[in-house]
């Protein structure tokens, strides 16, 4: 009987447990392609500042899968395409090499930077194209245009760095003895037009040139309206001169222009190690930064400085705005963090103004390149000097055979130069083979004898391994390989007591037959005149093209020379003699175009920097160190800027042409007798000179040849699941326009030409499933140009709209008996393309929608079911069923109320019904049926909707069965 019993008892558990509590539904997402998590580790040890690129851009949810894997992309993660800025620790980073979607990482890297460094504005024809008008009949200066560069910063309040947009006064004289010559401090201006001068009203000037008189071109006139009589401040107003009669005398007939607004809209550096901006209108008047190296300030006097019309040095865009970002120093930004900056900032052009060819494998495939190519596409051109390496003794390139020892001499201070005081030395080979296996000794010169350093290596990109300690150095190493596989690198560090005038050598021996590029810097020089290669072991001044205008679409400039000037021996026209030349390492020509750059540039000076005997050319010119100066301005750094401000004219005539910038100043250039002829696009461009030197008037008229694309439409936006998606855009000078859109990221495309009808352009793209992310792009086509504008968009198909209800059942009556099950089903669908649907929950409530519980329903494959289990009398339970889809848009049924009584109160069979209002943006609402069956439901759905009923049934006849039988067995 006890075996009866317990038996019994195991199957009115069965029913019990089969019938469990509904559980919310766990619905999973789909990961793009393969997707391998992580394994769990302990992330551990410092973080470090990195770059970490991926093969795409990051979806939000898997931000926060990295984030939960220890990298940390802040608040508002910052990224150029799909390399993000982050911090992580090395173990962090170790770890993510497993990652499928992980391609390399970087540290943000300060060192080893260099700066590379009116006679200038002719010879590349930028006054012709300032003659030229816009399509607005505006001249093309660079109105409009923001231009970012990545230097030292600006002295800002430089008169040359304002606009003449201020009202114009006529000047006054106090004495016509002797007449029209200009008296300091005596002479002004009558601002209250009662005929006389008040102290408020004498004008200043600054004698930029040292020749005792006023100059209307090249001095300045000052206000002295600051806190000291006769002394600039900040807070003193500036003057250019109108010089009506073209004397260059500061006369009777002669107005001042007040300079009012300053070109420089944002000035950036940090804090603390954090970003600080001062804006023009804002805070800009309250900057704490100065230039106190003065590069920065040369770099924007060629590329914005001085006003057009009034005086002698202008630079090539004078009316575009500067966003000045100082990326040296502690108070540096990185060139990472610059370049986000100046992307999230509005820079219309971006001019870098560093170069590195140490600890790089100079082919392109570094993150900062990468970065460089993704603005470059998305229509922000990026221009980068090339650098001053030639004749500097940093590069050798050599060969050597399988198993063969290859020794390299090197010295510090290698042209002599006895004041350096390096006391680190930073080395790199590039191989075309492995480097796994190689064996690399390090001869160190000692006042005893030389000591040999055998080296090990840390493997990984900046993986340091402590390689070798001896008395007077250390030595660090690591190996990695370049992401585009063709490239290994050997990095060596040796810091210490470094004996100098005397060589150094490098033994490399590899398993395999390579070639090897040896380059070498140390922490005291620039760009020569320290640590350098032997003459004899392969010394060359090809390959010196540097970070990061190795980049591919960064627009690589040469500098060369347009005067004669007898001090330095250089000769016009010529190339500079410390000029990078190419290729790339990967054998690609690189070099984009030359411009003016060769000691012999004339630019802004800034009064916070130290001023050099050859800023003047040892007194040949008459510049001098006064606030509001100039100084000659050289190397590769002066022919950036040129570049730069020829992008920003094409860009005010053309704004569309940002991705073909580089065809355009590379298709115009002009050949001479110094450039030799060198084929124009496609052909290869030269090596040391591009493809020639830059002519920005050529670059203008070519632009005028490209098409213009005035508007575009798109519609709807973004488009729902059962939408066609319509673009329209009116072009002008195009001979057709070439429409692709894809789905799948350009994996594969759909082609097709756009219809002209009544002067517009349009195309259309086919409705898609929600949530596909749709790219577009418009092509006009001019065959005639150098290059034709490409402008694209992208959207992701959404869904607002509602599930639909087909049916809603349930078993409640308008009172029910406690205790009492209500079952509840409903079918619900939503339409091909749609998101689809996501879950259904029962809503119900025992006191008026105070408060609501969720029950969440299960699907049985044509049915969404759920129940609701017995509610205590006496209460009245309110339910209704809200089903969503993976837009979470809702549907929601109607209400319905019923009644619970304890077990002696009569119950009825009606329903009751009421209406519900929902608060959420899309719904729709269906009313109930009730009874036995759904109508629409079978037996068998019957069964499953109520197994709990049938399963208890069965239990209990069972156990009668098992009693009955135990009863005849006695």
């Amino acid at each position: 009987m006890k075996r009866t019993l317990i038996l019994g008892m195991l199957i009115v558990s069965m029913c019990i447990i089969i019938n469990p509590v509904p559980q919310a539904q766990q619905m999973e997402v789909e990961q793009s392609g393969e997707w391998l998590p992580l394994e769990e580790f302990i992330d551990s040890g410092e973080k470090e500042d990195v770059t970490v690129r991926f093969e795409r851009e990051l979806m939000p949810n898997e931000i926060a899968y990295y984030e939960s894997k220890g990298i940390h992309f802040g608040d508002s993660p910052q990224h150029i395409g799909s390399v993000y800025i982050a911090q992580a620790s090395k173990v962090a980073l170790k770890h993510l090499e497993t990652d499928w979607l992980f391609e390399q990482s970087e540290p943000l890297k300060q060192s080893f930077y260099q700066s590379p460094r009116d006679v200038s504005i002719t010879d590349c024809y930028a006054d012709l194209a300032w003659q030229m008008n816009d399509y607005f009949g505006e001249n093309l200066t660079g109105e409009g245009i923001l231009i970012a560069d990545l230097d030292t910063g600006i002295q800002w309040r430089h008169p040359d760095f304002y606009f003449a947009d201020g009202p114009s006064i006529q000047y006054f004289e106090t004495s016509s003895t002797p007449p029209w010559v200009f008296n300091n401090g005596t002479d002004g201006v009558d601002l209250n037009g009662n005929y006389a001068i008040e102290n408020n009203e004498k004008l200043y000037a600054i004698d930029v040139n040292q020749d005792g008189s006023v100059d209307a071109t090249v001095d300045w006139i000052w206000l002295d309206n600051g806190t000291t009589v006769g002394s600039i401040d900040d807070g003193d107003t500036f003057f250019a001169v109108n010089d009506t009669d073209s004397n260059n005398v500061l006369g009777g007939v002669d107005y001042l222009v007040r300079l009012k607004t300053p070109k420089t809209k944002y000035l950036v550096h940090k804090i603390g190690g954090s970003i600080r901006a001062w804006e023009r209108g804002v805070n800009l008047t309250s900057s704490t930064f100065y230039d106190t190296d003065g590069h920065g300030t040369g770099v924007a006097g060629i590329l914005n400085g001085g006003q057009l019309g009034y005086r002698k040095y202008v630079g090539v865009a004078p009316d575009a705005e500067l966003m000045a970002i100082n990326i040296f120093g502690t108070d540096g930004l990185t060139v990472e963090e610059g370049l986000v900056w100046a992307r999230d900032h509005g820079a219309d052009v971006i001019l870098i103004e560093v170069g590195s060819w140490t600890y790089e494998f100079l082919d392109g495939s570094s993150n900062v390149e990468m970065m460089i190519d993704t603005l470059t596409t998305s229509g922000i051109p990026v221009i980068v000097p090339a650098g001053n390496l030639q004749g500097g003794y940093r590069h050798a390139y050599r060969s050597a055979s399988a198993n063969a020892i290859l020794s390299t001499d090197f010295m510090l201070n290698r042209t002599g130069y006895q004041y350096m005081s390096a006391t680190e030395m930073y080395i790199t080979v590039l191989c075309d083979q492995l480097v796994n296996n190689v064996q690399v000794n390090i001869t160190e010169p000692t006042a005893y004898g030389s000591i040999t350093h055998q080296l090990s290596f840390g493997f990984g990109y900046y993986q340091w391994a402590r390689a070798s300690t001896g008395t007077n150095v250390t030595i660090d190493t690591f190996i990695a390989n370049s992401t585009r596989g063709s490239w290994h690198m050997i990095a060596i560090d040796i810091s210490g007591v470094l004996y100098h005038n005397t060589w150094w050598s490098i033994a490399v021996n590899n398993t395999l037959t390579a070639d090897y590029h040896f380059y070498i810097s140390d922490d005291a020089s620039a760009w020569s005149d320290g640590a350098g290669w032997s003459g004899s072991h392969g010394l060359t001044n090809q390959n010196t093209i540097t970070w990061p205008s190795t980049a591919d679409t960064a627009i690589s400039v040469a500098s060369y020379h347009t005067r004669t000037i007898p001090a330095f021996g250089t000769s016009a026209g010529t190339l500079a003699a410390f000029s990078s030349i190419g290729p790339r390492i990967d054998g690609n020509a690189k070099m984009s175009i030359a411009a003016p750059g060769g000691w012999d540039v004339i630019s802004a000076w800034s009064s916070d920097s130290a001023w050099a005997t050859w800023f003047d050319a040892y007194g040949a010119f008459a510049l001098d160190d006064v606030f509001g100066g100039y100084r000659l301005f050289s190397g590769t750094s002066a022919s950036g800027p040129h570049v730069a401000g020829a992008a920003a004219l094409i860009l005010q005539l053309n704004r569309d042409c940002g991705p073909i910038v580089k065809d355009i100043i590379e298709g115009t250039a002009y050949n001479d007798a110094f450039t030799g002829s060198i084929p124009p696009p496609p052909g290869v461009a030269s090596t040391a000179w591009g493809y020639g030197k830059l002519n920005i008037s050529k670059a203008i008229e070519e632009t005028r040849e490209i098409p213009v694309i005035w508007e575009t439409t798109e519609a709807p936006m973004p488009p729902e699941y059962n939408e066609t998606f319509v673009v329209t855009a009116n072009i002008t000078n195009a001979d057709f326009v070439i429409f692709d859109w894809t789905h799948d990221d350009w994996s594969s495309l759909t082609h097709t030409n756009m219809t002209l009808s009544s002067g517009i352009y349009s195309a259309s793209i086919p409705s898609h499933a929600y949530s596909t992310n749709i790219k577009y792009r418009i092509m006009p086509v001019n065959i005639s140009a150098k290059g034709n504008p490409i402008v694209g968009g992208e959207y992701i198909v959404t869904d607002t709209i509602a599930p639909t209800i087909i049916s809603f059942w349930n078993n409640a009556t308008a009172t029910v008996i406690d205790p009492t099950f209500v079952d509840v089903a409903i079918q619900a669908s939503e339409p091909t393309n749609a998101s689809g649907i996501w879950g259904v929950d029962i809503e119900f409530s025992v006191d008026n929608w105070i408060n609501t519980n969720l029950i969440a329903m299960t699907f049985n494959g044509t049915h969404w079911i759920g129940t609701i289990t017995p509610i205590p009398a006496p209460l009245t339970v309110k339910f209704r069923v809200a089903v969503y889809d993976y837009a979470m848009n809702r549907a929601v049924t109607s209400e319905v109320a019923y009644t619970v009584n304890p077990a002696s109160t009569t119950t009825t069979t009606t329903t009751t019904t009421t209406s519900t209002t929902d608060t959420s943006t899309t719904t729709g609402t269906t009313t109930s049926t009730t009874g036995p069956l759904p109508p629409t439901t079978s037996i068998i759905d019957w069964l499953q909707e109520n197994m709990t009923l049938v399963l208890a049934a069965g239990g209990i006849l069972l156990l009668v069965i098992i009693i009955l039988t135990c009863r005849k067995r006695r």
